[in-house]
């Protein structure tokens, strides 16, 4: 709002009405954050794991008892309802917690390697330390699981941490979440500087990329994960970006459509589309096009909307960001002047008792081609895509027609196809007969290739990613056997001649056939031998 500089002006979308209105931060503001946690690292960084364990059971805890609340803040911040708010605020991050809990100890302890022939009397390893405090530019569309998802990560490998919440969901991040976990810190002895809470327009996020953290993670557009890029590469500091998708289902000609149809239309529609690994395109073989768009169609046309907070049974909430209607219905048209079949909705929906809340009106659209905008283009919305295919190169041509390169998912029968499929994908996640479980299999890591970013968090590599990564090596019999280096290699050489030699049969004594390796060391042991009764080799 102009007439509002420097205030964030926080409204319910599914109704338009005023929360609250709240200050955005500025440079001075993070510059005060990164101290402040930067204070607090110094102790935390020395805490056990089994210390921060006792942190992520406190507020694994708290979520449990208080669910119902974290999903109304949710869902009067952003829109959704609140079953999309259990499945992607709840029931994701729960199972985050679960994880690192269960595992994380085991992925940042040290790991043994085999330090090879050469060096078979030293111990290797690599250590995994934190990075010190690292920041979290995150969406709006999950508040609650796009928070804490990163600052569970963080904390656990002993960072501390920044969190810039889109100012989409300020109100929610600085009144409620933010409370949460400074107070879960608090309650277990630790200081609450160490997790700081942000939120802001470009400035804010710019300020908190160039203020020295440690490292980034940001979730959002490509266009925006560029500018966070560049401007981190002038400290090279390590960035994590996941930039969106155009995710696709592959529905083979084998399925039994009562069994995938309730899953697309859950990958389609949960949270009104707007998920980063939503099926933004189905892609469906010829033989059941016809029947598939026809029983999608039938249940697309019943889906109710509304205020989830004000309004019972319903099926899509509203649309997180205002103005989002006139350019989806613009990618529409586009298609439909293309040659695309509308079957239903297209346009923003005016709610009768809401007329303020923010909707667009679930979608259908059919006989698509991978050169139209809304096959490129990542919507973020409530639109059923629907593309056609006759052979299995088809559909995967088709698929990897888009710039996007994030999750996806097939649907056959035949695994054999199905991974035949899933070979061929240019992506960073496949499933085979299911949607949205990478969120759920936190052993997995997460992220994709392409325009949807590079760097991974989930798994052991994503509490890797906040780690720095030493290699070491040490002796492993320090009483019987060091490096030692032969006269005949130490500076300053006096035959040099001899030196190739030496160092030529090295080479062949580890990496040659036996015969080789038995001539080598002949002449190793004749060099050595010869050279020791010299006097200038001694």
């Amino acid at each position: 709002d102009p007439t509002l500089p420097g205030q964030i002006v926080c409204y319910d979308p599914s109704t338009g009405r005023h929360i609250a209105t709240i200050r955005a931060h500025t440079k001075a503001d993070v510059d005060q954050a990164l101290a402040k946690a930067r204070k607090a690292h110094t102790k935390w960084a020395k805490t056990t794991f089994d210390e921060r364990k006792i942190v992520l059971q406190s507020l694994l805890d708290f979520i449990l008892t208080n669910q119902e609340e974290i999903c109304r803040v949710a869902s009067r911040d952003t829109g959704k309802t609140m079953v999309d708010g259990k499945f992607g605020e709840i029931l994701t991050t729960c199972e985050r917690i679960r994880w690192t809990l269960a595992h994380g100890e085991d992925a940042l302890k040290d790991e043994y390697r085999n330090p090879g022939l050469l060096m078979f009397y030293k111990s290797a390893k690599v250590e995994y330390h934190p990075m010190g405090v690292v920041a979290a530019l995150v969406s709006w569309n999950y508040p609650f699981h796009n928070t804490f998802g990163p600052l569970i990560t963080a904390i656990f490998a002993g960072n501390g941490i920044l969190v810039k919440a889109s100012e989409q969901a300020a109100w929610s991040t600085m009144t409620y979440y933010a409370k949460i976990a400074r107070t879960c810190l608090e309650a277990c002895g630790h200081d609450p500087d160490l997790v700081q809470f942000l939120v802001g327009f470009q400035d804010c996020g710019e300020a908190v990329v160039t203020s020295g953290v440690n490292g980034i993670t940001f979730i959002g557009s490509p266009q925006v994960g560029a500018k966070v890029a560049t401007a981190a590469a002038a400290a090279l500091t390590p960035c994590v970006l996941e930039l969106g998708g155009k995710d696709v289902a592959i529905v083979n000609k084998d399925v039994d459509l009562e069994a995938v149809v309730p899953i697309l239309m859950r990958g389609v529609f949960q949270n009104c589309g707007q998920n980063c690994i939503g099926i933004e395109r189905i892609i469906v073989h010829e033989s059941i096009h016809d029947k598939l768009v026809g029983m999608v169609g039938d249940r697309i046309k019943k889906l109710k909307q509304g205020p989830p907070l004000e309004t019972k049974n319903i099926d899509c909430g509203s649309m997180t960001m205002s103005g989002r209607s006139n350019a989806l219905e613009a990618l529409v048209q586009d298609a439909v002047s293309h040659g695309a079949s509308l079957v239903c909705g297209g346009k923003g929906f005016v709610h009768p008792e809401y007329p303020q809340g923010q909707y667009f009106a679930p979608t259908l659209i059919t006989n698509l081609q991978p050169s139209m905008k809304i096959a490129q283009e990542e919507a973020f919305a409530p639109i059923m895509a629907v593309f056609k295919f006759s052979t299995l190169d088809e559909a995967i041509s088709i698929a990897n027609s888009s710039a996007y390169s994030l999750g996806s998912n097939v649907f056959s029968r035949n695994q054999r196809e199905g991974i035949y499929i899933m070979d061929r994908l240019r992506v960073g996640m496949s499933n085979l007969n299911d949607f949205g479980v990478n969120y759920l299999c936190q052993s997995l890591p997460f992220g994709g290739v392409g325009m949807s970013g590079y760097g991974r968090f989930g798994g052991p590599e994503g509490l890797r990613s906040v780690c720095h990564q030493r290699s070491i090596t040490v002796d492993r019999w320090p009483m019987l056997i060091q490096t030692f280096l032969p006269p005949v290699l130490q500076y300053p050489m006096n035959n040099v001649g001899d030196a190739i030699v030496v160092t030529r049969d090295l080479v062949n004594i580890i990496y040659a056939g036996w015969i080789g390796r038995l001539k080598s060391v002949c002449e190793i042991v004749k060099v050595l031998v010869v050279g020791a009764n010299k006097p200038e080799q001694l």
